[in-house]
């Protein structure tokens, strides 16, 4: 598949996804009021964490997995990632609802708590296989129209029962989410080929634990942002803080899209264009990241306020931006090449970095300062990440560069 069509189908189709839950958050902010929607906010970043380690890291390394192995292999690749992601699913939901009930406002326990496993089921997501396949279409039949079917009926029901009714938006996205993932797989392998091999599972996950903890460190700073910062700040406070997180979500999504839809593209024909991609990989990411900037510096106040009620202020916007470019930039640095080099444990350490910078400073900040310390701590966890993997890649280069020339 060439560039323009893996750009096309693997930035858009998630783009999409990423949308579809602007049609019921409005509805959620007005209709149901602050409490609802800071506990479908808590449970939202909870899952999110716990999707990361659902995930496996197969979302950082999965594609690359996919587009190296032999075609014929590829179905046993998928039935054994899944597998691996099973063993882990079972405690998570368990974890998830206990955390977001906890978390959430008074009176909305119940509704974090399914958000929270709605969101962490989307950990099973077959995405990182297809974009190794370079195969878009069945992104859009398994999972972004049952999701975008389970948002627009959970948002009518809201209208129409206000706060009493908020539960069955993740009950509907619970059924959608894992409709989707049973079909697809039903596709690829038998079911009951899912059932078995579990050792086999085991020794897979294993060796995806450098990559499965890159995705869950960083979801320390990323995916519980939204809880860090209800931990810290007032419930009002954390509604703005929430309003920018919504904007901030679209453009992780949409960043991590493009990721995946080079990372493949980036190491295909056993790397025999490996140098010059990587440098349009780059621009192409440094394009997206300053565009979200701008996004977020220009637009950002109006935006939230248009869609939530609930804006966020001009400050607060701007370290968004900063976070979402520095993010964009990492991307680029830690999956196109880091990861592409064989050296995902840096870009676990930087990540750490990230971890250790931006969770304290979150927690510290957003007690003193509100949503405005909130992004301050995201914008400096992404900024340690990127630095920390610059200077990764300037020093790995050097010493491949005189591996090179002791060689010749």
């Amino acid at each position: 598949m060439s560039l323009t069509r893996r750009l096309l189908s693997f930035s858009t189709i998630p783009a999409f996804s990423a949308l579809i839950p602007f049609l019921v958050l409005p509805v959620l902010a007005r209709a149901a009021g602050v409490d609802a929607w800071v506990a479908i906010a808590v449970g939202q970043s909870v899952g999110g964490f716990l999707a990361l380690a659902v995930a496996l890291g197969l979302n950082v390394q999965g594609p690359t997995l996919v587009a190296l192995a032999p075609a014929e292999k590829r179905a046993e690749l998928f039935a054994r990632g899944t597998r691996a992601r099973i063993l882990i699913l079972l405690p998570a939901l368990v974890i998830g609802a206990v955390a977001a009930w906890l978390l959430a406002p008074n009176g909305s326990e119940i509704d974090a708590a399914l958000m929270a496993v709605a969101i962490t089921l989307g950990g099973l997501t077959s995405s990182w296989y297809l974009i190794g396949l370079g195969t878009p279409l069945p992104l859009i039949g398994f999972e972004l129209l049952p999701r975008a079917v389970a948002t627009g009926l959970g948002g009518i029901a809201v209208v129409l029962g206000g706060s009493a009714l908020v539960w069955t938006y993740p009950v509907l996205l619970i059924v959608a989410i894992l409709g989707g993932v049973v079909g697809y797989a039903r596709r690829v392998v038998p079911l009951g080929a899912l059932l078995t091999g579990w050792r086999d599972a085991m020794r897979f996950g294993r060796r995806q634990l450098s990559a499965a903890g890159t995705e869950v460190v960083s979801g320390a700073y990323t995916a519980l942002a939204v809880s860090i910062v209800t931990l810290g700040a007032s419930t009002a406070q954390a509604g703005v803080y929430v309003s920018g997180d919504k904007l901030w979500r679209m453009g992780q999504t949409v960043v991590g899209a493009q990721g995946n839809a080079l990372q493949g593209w980036v190491v295909e024909d056993d790397r025999a264009h490996f140098g010059a991609r990587v440098r349009r990989a780059l621009v192409l990411h440094a394009g997206l990241g300053i565009l979200g900037f701008a996004g977020f510096a220009f637009v950002g106040p109006w935006l939230t306020t248009a869609l939530f009620g609930v804006g966020i202020d001009r400050m607060t916007a701007l370290l968004f931006g900063v976070a979402t470019f520095c993010l964009s930039m990492s991307t680029a640095t830690g999956r196109h090449v880091l990861i592409a080099w064989g050296l995902p444990r840096r870009v676990f350490a930087s990540v750490v970095v990230g971890a250790v910078v931006g969770v304290p400073t979150s927690l510290l900040l957003a007690g003193q300062l509100g949503a405005v310390g909130g992004a301050a701590g995201l914008a400096a966890a992404e900024g340690s990440v990127l630095v920390v993997q610059a200077v990764m890649i300037l020093l790995s280069r050097g010493t491949r560069m005189n591996r090179q020339e002791a060689q010749t």
